[in-house]
């Protein structure tokens, strides 16, 4: 009898089953697409190929408006690239501003860098833009660990906490011989 009453002691509780993850998943992307205004910073790195270059970059988002600052080793080759929904441009130091109603487009024509601009609204913030229907896989927290979406592979290495947010902090991207990776430094919520 004394080893029964030992025993049930020793019994751990059931532990209290933890919400879906999609459920949670679903709750944080509510909280997440909500976030229409910050800024992130960090720096970037694409490679293509054999070929590949890594800048400094600032992102600041207000609603449909951004505003993206790549930079160079010791500022060379800086570029900014400011625009919304209806158009984009893109500066350069002692050149003029050139338009664009793509921001991919006019990225790759103006300096060979092919970067997903119009996704990465989305897919900074760990979330999947409108479409293409994406495939999502979810930690049991909510977090992206994997976006498939238009033809690019997501895939979300490491979350920092900023504002009450568990906001990305490394993430890399793929398509085809295309590699991007950020590294964001700081999360700016205002």
């Amino acid at each position: 009898m004394l080893t029964a009453l030992l025993l049930t002691a020793c019994a751990t509780r059931p532990k209290i089953p933890e919400p879906a993850a999609e459920s949670v998943w679903l709750d944080r992307q509510a909280t997440l697409a909500a976030l229409q205004d910050w800024q992130a910073k960090g720096r970037v790195a694409l490679r293509t190929g054999e070929e590949g270059w890594s800048a400094g970059f600032d992102w600041q988002q207000r609603g449909e408006h951004y505003r993206i600052r790549l930079r160079g080793p010791f500022g060379r080759g800086a570029v900014e690239l400011h625009g919304d929904a209806h158009g984009v441009w893109l500066r350069r130091a002692d050149q003029p501003a050139v338009f664009a109603l793509n921001p991919e487009d006019l990225l790759q024509q103006q300096t060979g860098w092919r970067l997903p601009v119009t996704g990465l609204t989305a897919w900074l913030r760990g979330l999947p833009v409108q479409d293409p229907a994406p495939v999502l896989q979810w930690d049991a927290q909510g977090r992206l660990l994997h976006i498939g979406q238009d033809g690019w592979s997501i895939d979300y290495q490491r979350y920092m906490e900023r504002a009450g947010l568990s906001l990305p902090k490394k993430l890399r991207l793929q398509r085809d011989a295309i590699q991007v990776r950020f590294v964001i430094d700081d999360w700016q919520i205002p």
